[in-house]
């Protein structure tokens, strides 16, 4: 995130939509306000001809909201319009770690710990530094490295923090020592613009995960950029990945139960590179999401605790099941997870309903339903605001407890997902063990038979 102070920050925005003398976005605002004045007085007179918009209006208005969003996004990200990985103070590191500032510390004078980096008053360490702090640890489990873990993040509704939970998870688990690579698979790109991306820019169709749809896609891997975020890496996606919607659906009645698992085959190399392949969908359960919810090993629903979110909730199961039904008769496989959890977003601890819808869920997820939710907090709506996570924000400008404690809930949140991540390798590396040794007394049977035979004939 930029180092730039927020209140900086709010007086560019206050300019940005004032604009200059010379005028930047306030022509739009007059000429808008202009426009509503002359409709009404023409529908008096009844003198204007009738106005209609097609194709060219709409093009026109879609690339200029592109340059009102670049516009935003330089203005939060100056002076250098990159962003930047925060960095972490003594006692973060600490916390990262799991031990005390003082052991810490005392570790940095037994030279276990690298000493940081001097500022007046303080000592600062960068992400790449609790990287690898974290890995000497051993936060990184053994089995990790080679054997990717999927998690797709999906619900049938928008607005339920598929992407913010997508992005945040990967930052609290790149904190802790494991690559992570995400796949954004909206074509609205928001996990791609949360990197600092523009998807109309800085992104074309080849270079997008949109390639991966191709008939002959290219390798994963080279498609795998890196980001600000140090251990993250991200697939971006831009407005060419929705026609690969209608491309997978024209497609289905060729490919069959397979068309589910195309994404699944085509990703098998990323599991090799990262530890964590992070998928974000966009807010459907048509063909591109259905990959993408087949591709997982676990998969992750997002739900705040509202009536309409829960009602929603309800059909996205119903379609699941119809899809794996449909993909079943269409001779695929039948697809099973490793785990499936409910994770609870954006709850308001103080609002009544919370507890309520929480008791609902319990009632029909069971086990399903993690025990501790994202909270909503007025510092990730701020970070939300300036193009940043709460993970982003390196000084905030409001109470420090604030931030301190809205990083402990989303800490404790996401410590969920590292006892799942490492139940996972633990479950994985057991039956890797037991294949070996049930093989090896194969081997070991057939060679005594080989030596047997040999010596019969040796004797005949």
């Amino acid at each position: 995130m930029s180092k730039r102070s927020a209140t900086t920050r709010e007086r560019a925005f206050r300019n940005l939509v004032r604009g200059p003398k010379s005028g930047t976005l306030r022509p739009w605002r007059n000429s808008a306000t202009a426009r509503l004045r002359g409709n009404k007085m023409a529908l008096q007179s009844n003198s204007r001809p009738r106005q209609t918009y097609g194709f060219e209006e709409i093009a026109a208005r879609a690339a200029r909201m592109a340059e009102v969003l670049e516009t935003v996004k330089e203005a939060a990200l100056r002076p250098d319009s990159k962003k930047v990985a925060p960095r972490l103070n003594q006692a973060q590191v600490a916390n990262v770690l799991g031990i005390t500032k003082s052991a810490f510390l005392h570790g940095v004078d037994s030279k276990k710990y690298p000493s940081g980096h001097a500022l007046p008053g303080k000592t600062m360490y960068d992400m790449a530094d609790m990287q690898g702090m974290a890995r000497a640890a051993g936060l990184r489990h053994q089995y990790a490295p080679g054997h990717g873990i999927v998690m797709t993040v999906a619900n049938f509704k928008g607005g339920v923090a598929k992407t913010s939970t997508t992005v945040t998870l990967a930052q609290y688990l790149a904190q802790r020592g494991l690559s992570c690579a995400i796949l954004d698979m909206d074509p609205q790109a928001s996990a791609t613009t949360l990197f600092g991306l523009s998807p109309y820019l800085d992104v074309t169709s080849d270079e997008s995960v949109a390639a991966l749809f191709y008939n002959d896609p290219p390798d994963p891997v080279t498609l795998a950029r890196p980001t600000y975020w140090p251990g993250i890496d991200i697939i971006p996606s831009n407005q060419h990945l929705y026609g690969k919607e209608f491309a997978l659906a024209a497609a289905a009645p060729e490919w069959g139960g397979q068309i589910f698992e195309v994404l699944a085959e085509r990703i098998e190399p990323l599991r090799r590179r990262y530890d964590v392949l992070l998928i974000d969908t966009q807010p459907s359960l048509g063909f591109l999401t259905s990959t993408a919810v087949f591709a997982a090993d676990h998969l992750v629903v997002t739900v705040p605790p509202s009536n309409l979110d829960l009602a929603s909730s309800v059909i996205f199961w119903s379609l699941l099941r119809d899809v794996m039904e449909q993909a079943l008769k269409a001779d695929g496989h039948a697809k099973r997870w490793e785990g499936v959890h409910v994770l609870l977003t954006r709850v308001d601890d103080t609002d009544k309903s919370t507890h309520f819808i929480r008791k609902l869920l319990l009632m029909g997820c069971e086990d399903w339903l993690l025990p501790d939710a994202i909270p909503a907090t007025r510092v990730a709506t701020t970070a939300a605001s300036e193009f940043a996570t709460v993970y982003d924000i390196e000084r905030y400008e409001g109470s420090y407890r604030s931030i301190k404690r809205a990083r402990e809930l989303f800490d404790k949140a996401y410590g969920q997902f590292t006892h799942i991540l490492n139940d996972t390798w633990d479950a994985w590396e057991a039956n890797a063990s037991s294949q070996a040794a049930v093989s090896a007394p194969v081997a070991d049977l057939s060679e005594t038979d080989a030596s047997v035979e040999h010596s019969n004939v040796a004797a005949a």
